[in-house]
């Protein structure tokens, strides 16, 4: 008999966001379909030589919020703190704001495709600095933050590209452009593909450029690649290039922009690059390879299921039925998000962030136990001594049960100690 059958009936879920120690997840879960909030820090050069414009855009999906009815209208409001620290951690500059969003009805609060787009200007020297943001929703004050390394770049010479935005929508109508930009870096393919939004800074106003654009997979293969001739008449041009290609397999990219002068007083080239994904939607975020999101299936259905999805080779149809699947155990099928799908790829996710060795985490003794259990009640942990190995004991109140890891190899490698699973069944 397996192990992996009774999960279903022992996943607990919950909403809120992830702490650093496994026995603390018991009360706040690792669900990771949606963040709080996606965020992109772009560079664009400056008014000044000494100094960049970065360009910072916040997104809150409307489920991560709190909205109440007022009269006809729901409201929800959130505060976005945004920091940029150098790298001493010295606060160099700060903005706080609030965003306030009113709609007409409650399908649209409670929608997967709505969120709400803002953004900030710094103006900063160039150097290497820390990005801090947080944002607060002010009626459930549950809140999120996130650090990321900030490159401000300077933009110094003949000729220079700035940072790549995606675009989810664009139009032109009566000159007027209407721009919705893509802050998940998530490309959602349409039947038309996509568009790129940046700039192209150039000191001789009128210049003959070739642009071309390649994006690579994952392996460093060139999936898809065009060139197209650019005549630039001014020494800022904002550029919105079309890419065309839309049958990307769900997986993480390298998209390239490289211009190259084609004329005599100006040469050379620059190139500047940004890395996206392709993902389905309904697919939690941390899946960006779907042959490897059927295999970590393991501890929820049998290799037979797993190796009959695996051999379909057709991608669309594959990912179809890897959704049928999981709707087959939605535990909530008359609404748009599936809980079990989630909490499940979210523990996977943890487990490759917290117990990864020499293999994956979710392939490890700790990471099978976290995925079927998900996080213990209390942990007992037990550092190396000279007469012993260390080791970590979880106990699971609600089932009455511990299960020991053992590290024999001094290299964080822990072991189950028992590995007789035949009474878990008695929780099924």
């Amino acid at each position: 008999m397996k192990i992996k059958i009774f999960l279903i009936a022992i996943l607990v879920l919950s909403t809120q966001s992830i702490f650093s120690q496994v026995e603390n997840l018991n009360s706040v879960g690792v669900r990771t379909l949606i963040p709080f909030f996606y965020f992109n820090a772009l560079n664009f050069k400056g008014d000044d030589p000494n100094h960049t414009r970065v360009d910072l855009y916040i997104q809150v999906p409307y489920t991560q919020l709190s909205f109440v009815k007022e009269g006809d209208f729901f409201v929800a409001m959130y505060e976005v703190t945004a920091g940029v620290y150098d790298s001493t951690e010295r606060l160099v500059t700060e903005k706080i704001w609030t965003e306030k969003i009113v709609l007409g009805s409650y399908s649209e609060s409670v929608s997967r495709n709505g969120s709400n787009i803002s953004s900030r200007s710094f103006r900063l020297v160039p150097g290497n600095y820390k990005l801090k943001v947080a944002v607060q929703d002010k009626e459930s004050k549950k809140n999120a933050s996130a650090t990321t390394d900030l490159n401000v770049r300077a933009f110094r010479e003949a000729f220079a590209i700035s940072d790549i935005l995606l675009v989810t929508k664009y139009s032109e109508i009566d000159s007027r452009k209407e721009v919705i930009p893509n802050i998940t870096n998530n490309i959602i393919f349409s039947q038309g593909g996509f568009y790129l939004f940046f700039e192209f800074y150039n000191q001789s106003p009128d210049s003959n450029f070739n642009l071309n654009c390649k994006i690579n997979n994952s392996k460093g293969k060139t999936i898809f690649e065009f060139s197209t001739p650019y005549r630039l008449t001014s020494l800022r041009n904002p550029i919105f290039l079309k890419v065309e290609k839309s049958d990307f397999s769900i997986g993480e990219y390298i998209l390239t922009i490289t211009a190259k002068s084609l004329d005599t007083i100006v040469r050379g080239s620059y190139s500047v690059s940004k890395r996206v994904f392709s993902r389905w939607v309904g697919v939690p975020r941390s899946i960006v390879d779907l042959n490897k999101a059927i295999e970590q299936m393991i501890y929820i259905t049998n290799r037979d299921k797993i190796n009959e999805l695996l051999k379909i080779e057709d991608e669309q149809t594959k990912y179809e039925k890897f959704m049928d699947f999981w709707k087959s155990k939605d535990p909530t099928p008359g609404t748009e998000e599936n809980e079990l799908m989630d909490e499940y790829y979210g523990r996977v996710d943890y487990a490759n962030q917290h117990f990864s060795t020499y293999q994956e985490g979710w392939k490890t003794d700790m990471g099978m136990v976290f995925i079927i259990l998900g996080p213990p009640n209390n942990v007992e942990r037990r550092p190396f001594n000279y007469d012993r190995p260390a080791y970590e004991i979880w106990e699971y109140y609600t089932l009455n049960r511990s299960f020991v890891f053992v590290d024999y190899t001094g290299f964080g490698d822990y072991r189950l100690l028992n590995r007789d699973f035949s009474e878990w069944f008695k929780y099924r």
